[in-house]
Order: structure tokens, then C-alpha cells, then sequence
């Protein structure tokens, strides 16, 4: 038991380093993934589609009109 006690505590600057690692792995997709959305919304099929990009705001117009929400969710723009 007082063994695995040791090697617990030898591991934690192991995971402090994962951790930090993948925190600033996680903050650079968010923001490659922020310009690939970006660099999407211009192009022609999105910007005529009249798509509704607020969840609020579709809501808020379902509300009004008394029409269903048809919700695509999707990530190719993450790649």
C-alpha cells in the first residue's frame, strides 16, 4: 500500500503536464475551429440559405409563427 501511495504521487507532474497540454491543444481547435466557421459562412449555399444560426433567435421564431425547429447540428467545419 505504501508503495502505491509513491507512485501515485510520482505521476502527478505526468498528469499536470497532460493537462496542460491538452488545455492549450483544446484553446487552438476552438480558435482554428472559429476561422473555419468563419471562412463557411461565406460561401454562397450558406449565406442563401437563410439559415438561422441563433438558437434563440429560432425559438423566439417558432414562437411567433407556430412552426417547428428543424435543427441541423454539425461539425465539418471543425477539420
Amino acid at each position: 500500500m505504501h508503495s502505491l501511495t509513491r507512485r501515485s504521487l510520482a505521476l502527478i507532474p505526468l498528469v499536470a503536464l497532460f493537462t496542460t497540454e491538452l488545455s492549450a491543444q483544446r484553446t487552438y481547435d476552438q480558435d482554428k475551429m472559429a476561422a473555419n466557421y468563419a471562412e463557411m459562412k461565406t460561401h454562397a449555399w450558406f449565406k442563401d440559405g437563410s439559415w438561422v444560426t441563433d438558437f434563440d433567435a429560432a425559438k423566439a421564431e417558432a414562437k411567433k409563427t407556430g412552426k417547428p425547429i428543424f435543427a441541423y447540428f454539425t461539425r465539418t467545419y471543425a477539420a
